[in-house]
């Protein structure tokens, strides 16, 4: 497993092993959420519809992540993988084909100038997304965008927890590349999605000038490693805070978080590993 893997599946208590009831559960509890979101997306619509407003109504459907079901051996969120990372983006209203399929890559940051652009209120020009209209009604976006043609990558980034690291996703054409913290001190991830959509082999390796091109790119887009090392800063820096504001009883409540409950099966290692973390 990916280091980052494996850290991800030890905080959310998916290291040990599930009976044949419990994926089943598993899987049935993800099946119902998306069972439920269906019948109440349809209460929206039959509203719509029956108060004559459908015909002049643009409804976006869309969710901010994903929900792993045990995919790559973690359940929820938190992870670059297509489980938690691709979302459902769905747009119905006047003007728009029916059954349409656009293949462009885009982001949940065009969302927001897609609304403007949907109300009709000039775009900023310092937004990070582009408007979906252009793509939604097929006009040439470079002519309509105020900030010019859409780039062919789409960028995600995530510094919570259960990575233990800040994790960076460039999406461009057939290929995803992840990579780590500073870029070096953790192995980066490359997937070619269309011969690998359960991107089960890192072709980092094997493709070195390819994850060159891919992170060129990405720095270009944002410093990440020295993005990483404030958000590494800052980590400590409340956690101190934290951990000063409890006294010697910050390891009791660690105990007693989400997703730690394996905390007092060796305090005292884990105590000492923060405070290495710390530098002390």
């Amino acid at each position: 497993m990916h280091p980052v893997d494996y850290y991800s599946s030890y905080t959310k208590n998916c290291t040990g092993e599930f009976t044949k009831e419990e994926v089943r559960n598993i899987r049935a509890f993800y099946y119902a959420m998306c069972a439920e979101t269906d019948a109440m997306l349809g209460e929206i619509i039959s509203a719509l519809q029956n108060t004559g407003l459908l015909g002049k109504t643009i409804v976006i459907f869309t969710a901010d992540h994903g929900e792993l079901a045990m995919e790559h051996r973690q359940f929820y969120k938190m992870s670059m993988y297509e489980g938690s990372s691709h979302v459902p983006l769905l747009v119905m209203g006047p003007g728009l084909r029916e059954q349409h399929q656009i293949p462009n890559v885009v982001s949940l940051v065009d969302i927001y100038p897609t609304m403007l652009d949907i109300a009709r209120i000039p775009v900023p020009q310092n937004l990070s997304g582009y408007s979906l209209i252009p793509l939604l009604r097929e006009k040439t976006e470079s002519k309509v965008s105020p900030t010019g043609p859409r780039p062919s990558w789409v960028l995600s980034e995530f510094h919570g927890c259960n990575v233990n690291s800040s994790v960076y996703m460039l999406r461009i054409g057939k290929w995803k590349y992840i990579t780590y913290s500073d870029g070096s001190s953790v192995l980066p991830q490359l997937f070619d999605l269309t011969a690998d959509p359960d991107e089960l082999t890192n072709l980092a390796m094997k493709f070195p000038v390819t994850v060159h091109s891919l992170d060129k790119i990405l720095r270009s887009i944002v410093n990440y490693p020295k993005v990483s090392s404030s958000v590494q800063e800052y980590n400590k820096q409340q956690f101190v805070s934290w951990k000063q504001s409890l006294g010697h009883n910050y390891s009791s409540v660690i105990a007693n978080l989400r997703w730690h409950q394996d905390w007092l099966k060796d305090q005292k290692k884990y105590e000492n590993a923060i405070e290495k973390w710390l530098g002390k």
